[in-house]
């Protein structure tokens, strides 16, 4: 009876380690979103992330005006990034959310410079790259017309949470 009690209080603390184990290991958290740049652009930045998900795709602001939000970004398998310059300067970045299968240390770190009178954004996902090739942010007419997305205009001006 008493090697019982034991055997089961034994086989109990194994099951939970077990589970607790398998619990970490399958728990993948997603680095936050960072908008860095010049606090003088910045403060006319907003940027919403689509995340795609197996299920369901949301819109999210991770960066309005100057300050950041806290975006839910778990489990998402592709981005889309919407960035806007006084509602005015326009453009996307769209990849495939691969911090679980490529080595690195995992960032969402969104840069928006002024470059040569131009603002430019860029994306960097992994500590250790250079992140992706900058992308000017277009006057609205001509990203609008060039991309035949005149509707999904809120998409980089409304706030989402």
């Amino acid at each position: 009876m008493k090697i019982r009690f034991n055997l089961n209080s034994i086989l109990k603390k194994v099951s939970t380690l077990m589970l607790l184990i398998l619990f970490a290991s399958c728990s993948h958290q997603e680095p936050d979103f960072i908008v860095k740049g010049d606090s003088a652009l910045l403060k006319d930045v907003k940027v919403n992330i689509e995340m795609i998900r197996d299920k369901q795709t949301k819109i999210a602001t991770a960066f309005y005006n100057g300050s950041s939000y806290a975006v839910d970004n778990d489990d998402v398998l592709r981005y889309k990034i919407y960035v806007s310059y006084q509602d005015k300067y326009f453009n996307t970045i769209e990849m495939d959310n691969l911090h679980d299968k490529i080595k690195g240390k995992p960032l969402n770190e969104i840069t928006v410079v002024k470059k040569d009178n131009k603002i430019m954004v860029s994306y960097k996902g992994i500590e250790e790259s250079s992140g992706s090739e900058s992308k000017e942010l277009l006057v609205d007419e001509v990203f609008f017309a060039s991309n035949d997305v005149q509707e999904q205009k809120q998409k980089f001006i409304d706030f989402y949470k």
